[in-house]
């Protein structure tokens, strides 16, 4: 037991007030003179001399009642061992599994955890919590939804750890392991008592990417899959007025014409394209220390341009540009910010000085790229194009207007990188320079190595404290009272006496 204001104690010195109006308050008896000693001369006696106790558990229980009331107002409590923190279950699943097939391998699990007391949450920011009776819904479910998470699942991770902090909590986090679900800086580390299992999803998906006129009566339309394996375009000859074609697999592909726009619906999924008539007008603009940069993209426009059959001009001035290729080490002027608003489609690759770095990322075919340089930081917030296995931008995207900056952070050239000598440069410029004005579609699957955070650290245990404490005050409060009852009593049969 222990005091909270001590200093109290120091009123326990009142049982002296009792004690001495007890030793005072002495019964003097009645003096009768018989024989002879009425003719003695009276002396003063000693008051002191003759001092005894009387009444002493009366006593006692009035020391008593100041003592417990000393002890009530220095605030007694009892400290004891804290039982011990219960840890928090819950299994965490992304959106995109929930309504989806893919949830088939991982629902028996699901259910096993729940019925040892786990709690289920969407992976969403507020960690929503999805009752029983709506996950037998989702359980149940016949075919799979549209229903896709719209979240970067790194930057979730976070508010994941915050809520769940404690080293005994137990955390299961499902997610797909598609790479659309994952942008900006990996986390280097996440906590141990949270087991991320990433989920292979089955899925592909085919869009058209670009339709071009190539005459009065003929189009050339590029189609776009993309699957775990990788992202890869092929290229269809039609006439002007043709309705659907026949895709592999006995599959078809409904068109429709509106005026100067194609839309394409395959397996319920549409996508809608303007058609284009013109050539393409590239402008690249550089400086002397960038001419190696400038050779290998040529050459992949040109390459792009071959494929596709669509005319593309390639000069060195802006007028007219669909397309502005900054290879300078200095701000764009203004003019060209101007035409950013206006449409304009900007890519600048300032090529500073750079930093080594020794990472890589996956081209759209599946393949590893290595990236030997990047340069400056990026910006917290960016729309991510290109990644790293790191999760660090390569090239990020800023809308400007009815236009778009593309910032690219390394080059082609060996120096930077081994995109330059990479059959899969074309492919990668292709879908920015012919852009799909709907949302990117990216089925791709990342590696478990790039996915989850190296390291796993152990969450600080909680900064309660070791031992609890129970306040006594009001026991002994309540025992002063009993005592002074008793007290009373005593007292009043002993005056009747």
């Amino acid at each position: 037991m222990s005091f909270l204001a001590p200093f109290w104690l120091c009123a326990a010195s009142a049982i002296l007030l009792p004690i001495a109006i007890h030793l005072w308050n002495k019964r003097q008896g009645k003096t009768v003179k018989v024989g002879s000693l009425r003719w003695l001369e009276a002396s003063a006696s000693n008051r002191w001399s003759s001092i005894k106790l009387s009444n002493f558990w009366l006593l006692v229980l009035r020391c008593l009642i100041l003592i417990l009331l000393a002890v009530a107002l220095a605030q007694p409590v009892w400290e004891h061992q804290a039982p011990k923190q219960q840890g928090v279950k819950a299994i965490v699943v992304g959106e995109e599994l929930l309504y989806n097939s893919a949830l088939e391998p991982i629902k028996p699990t699901i259910d096993s955890l729940l019925q040892r007391g786990y709690t289920l949450h969407k992976y969403t920011p507020d960690l929503e919590q999805v009752p029983q009776e709506a996950w037998q819904q989702i359980s149940s479910l016949a075919q799979d939804s549209l229903v896709s998470s719209k979240y970067n699942y790194w930057s979730l991770l976070p508010a994941l750890a915050a809520k769940y902090k404690n080293p005994q909590d137990s955390v299961l986090l499902f997610t797909s392991d598609q790479q659309q679900y994952f942008a900006g800086t990996r986390p280097e580390a996440m906590p141990r008592h949270i087991r991320w299992i990433p989920v292979a999803t089955d899925k592909s998906i085919t869009w058209l990417q670009a339709a071009i006129q190539t005459s009065p009566d003929s189009l050339l339309l590029i189609l776009g899959h993309s699957s775990r394996e990788g992202t890869t375009y092929s290229k269809y000859k039609a006439a002007a007025s043709v309705q659907s074609i026949n895709l592999p697999g006995n599959q078809q592909l409904h068109l429709q014409r509106q005026q100067d726009s194609l839309q394409a619906t395959f397996s319920g999924h549409s996508s809608k394209v303007r058609i284009q008539t013109n050539s393409l007008q590239v402008a690249i603009l550089s400086e002397e220390a960038q001419q190696a940069e400038v050779r290998y993209l040529q050459a992949a426009i040109q390459t792009i341009s071959s494929y596709t059959g669509l005319p593309i001009q390639i000069k060195a001035d802006t007028t007219g540009a669909d397309w502005v290729f900054w290879l300078r080490n200095e701000p764009l002027p203004g003019s060209i910010n101007h035409q950013i608003k206006q449409g304009l489609q900007v890519w600048v690759q300032p090529g500073q000085v750079p930093q080594a770095v020794k990472t890589s990322f996956t081209g759209i075919s599946g393949t590893s790229i290595k990236i030997h340089q990047l340069s400056q930081q990026p910006p917290q917030q960016q729309n991510q194009v290109w990644t790293a296995a790191s999760g660090e931008a390569i090239l990020y995207a800023e809308a400007i207007g009815l236009g778009k900056v593309y910032i690219f952070r390394s080059g082609f050239s060996p120096a930077w990188s081994e995109l330059g000598q990479s059959a899969q440069l074309p492919e990668l410029l292709l879908p920015i320079l012919l852009p799909q004005p709907q949302a990117t579609h990216d089925y791709r699957a990342l590696d478990e190595q790039q996915l989850l955070p190296e390291a796993q650290v152990q969450a600080a245990p909680a900064s309660a404290a070791k031992t609890a404490q129970t306040p006594l005050l009001k026991w002994f409060v309540l025992a002063a009272f009993a005592l002074f009852l008793i007290e009373r009593t005593i007292a009043r049969r002993r005056s009747n006496l």
